[in-house]
């Protein structure tokens, strides 16, 4: 693996990650959300991050292609939260995080398929 390859591949996970990470950290200790709401919220949205997981950890380029529609829909869930007062921390955070996450995955793919 390249040197190029090695860092894209690791700012694609650390805003994949970060997305995994921020989104059951907000549901689970900092949002007030109802008991009964707490596991529909975490599969509805940790639910489509699992689908590339292997792909992206074994640095498939398909995979990594793919997952940028992926980004995209986060980056849309995250204006929807930041539209609101109360969670725009939250929503700035899901932005960031699929801003990171999209870029790694289109450079990586970008230099997979030169290599």
């Amino acid at each position: 693996m390249t040197p190029a390859l090695r860092i894209t591949h690791g700012i694609t996970l650390l805003g994949y990650f970060g997305l995994i990470v921020g989104i059951y950290v907000w549901h689970m200790w900092i949002n007030d959300t109802p008991d009964y709401a707490i596991s529909i919220m975490l599969i509805l949205q940790l639910g489509p991050l699992m689908f590339p997981l292997r792909g992206l950890l074994n640095g498939k380029a398909y995979t990594h292609a793919w997952s940028m529609y992926l980004a995209i829909f986060y980056f849309v869930v995250g204006v929807w939260y930041a539209g609101a007062d109360a969670q725009m921390p939250f929503g700035m955070y899901i932005i960031a995080c699929s801003l990171v996450f999209f870029t790694g995955a289109l450079l990586y793919t970008r230099y997979a398929g030169k290599a």
